[in-house]
């Protein structure tokens, strides 16, 4: 992951918005690397599609409309996706979407909000209709003490071959409770790139030998920001899922990064607290389209 225009001094609005532009920076390496991947950028929005079985490789962002224009723009673009074949979009809508019923909208055309999906798509997230909160953190400023009140049998590993990746992928969907494919869609597009040279970095902590945990960094829009954060249920009250969220993210600062963002789960916030992220006054939606 390259360091490029790296945030140093922003503002609080410039920090919120951060929190979705490194998830479209996420979007748009998708599509420059996964093979026959497919990206439309414009100035009202954008689309990426990819080939792994998970709609994080499928989805619609970076809403910039006018309120007479939304419903055609609407129309065309799930088109653009029926005509691919694709069986499933998210939607993405944050602090930047335009216009702001835009939620609704979305809607009215049969896609539903993020409370919803989860219990189509994994039971074990709990959000709300409101989407996910927003959390931005200075790593300068981060609680390093969590590194050291997890059980000492606890290890993390960055991914370095294919059986640390099918670990990864079997926490992940046990964590979650969320479909094989959706995981599998992980070392798919992983396995397509080669293990060590995919745009994001993959980790799996072990309790006593084995996976409990993960993490995937991506640094992007001049931010670092995890994803798939991850704690098996047996696993779950240890600090562990502080411990593997902080580690990666101190080696982003490493590399010269200063801040860090995310979007939580209902139940992480206070994970992510705990280690020095502190809430943003922003959330995050996916509203999800699936192909009759």
């Amino acid at each position: 992951m390259t360091l490029t225009n790296v945030l140093t001094n922003p503002t609080e609005r410039q920090l919120a918005y951060a929190v979705e532009e490194n998830l479209f920076a996420l979007f748009q390496a998708m599509a420059a690397t996964l093979p026959d991947a497919e990206m439309v950028r414009t100035e009202k929005l954008n689309y990426h599609l990819a080939f792994p079985t998970n709609p994080m490789f499928k989805g619609i962002w970076r809403t910039r409309l006018s309120s007479d224009e939304v419903n055609q723009a609407i129309d065309k673009a799930l088109a653009w996706f029926k005509e691919r074949g694709a069986p499933y979009v998210f939607w993405w809508t944050g602090p930047g979407t335009r216009p702001d019923d835009l939620g609704a909208r979305l809607q009215a055309h049969g896609l539903i909000d993020m409370a919803e999906q989860m219990q189509e798509l994994a039971g074990g997230i709990k959000q709300t209709a409101l989407g996910a909160p927003g959390m931005v953190a200075d790593l300068h400023h981060m609680n390093e003490a969590a590194l050291n009140t997890v059980p000492s049998e606890f290890s993390i590993k960055e991914v370095a071959s294919e059986a640390d990746l099918y670990d990864f992928k079997r926490v992940f969907i046990e964590s979650y409770e969320i479909a094989d494919q959706f995981g599998q869609a992980w070392v798919d597009a992983t396995l397509s790139l080669g293990i060590g040279k995919t745009p994001w970095r993959m980790y799996v902590g072990r309790l006593d030998g084995k996976p409990v945990a993960t993490n995937m960094l991506f640094n992007g829009a001049g931010v670092a920001s995890v994803y798939a954060v991850a704690t098996a249920p047996p696993a779950r009250g240890k600090g562990i899922g502080g411990a593997i969220t902080l580690k990666p993210l101190l080696e982003a600062r490493d590399m010269g990064y200063r801040y860090a963002v995310l979007f939580s789960s209902e139940m992480g916030v206070r994970v992510y607290e705990r280690i020095g992220f502190r809430l943003a006054n922003v959330r995050i939606n996916r509203y999800l389209w699936r192909a009759r």
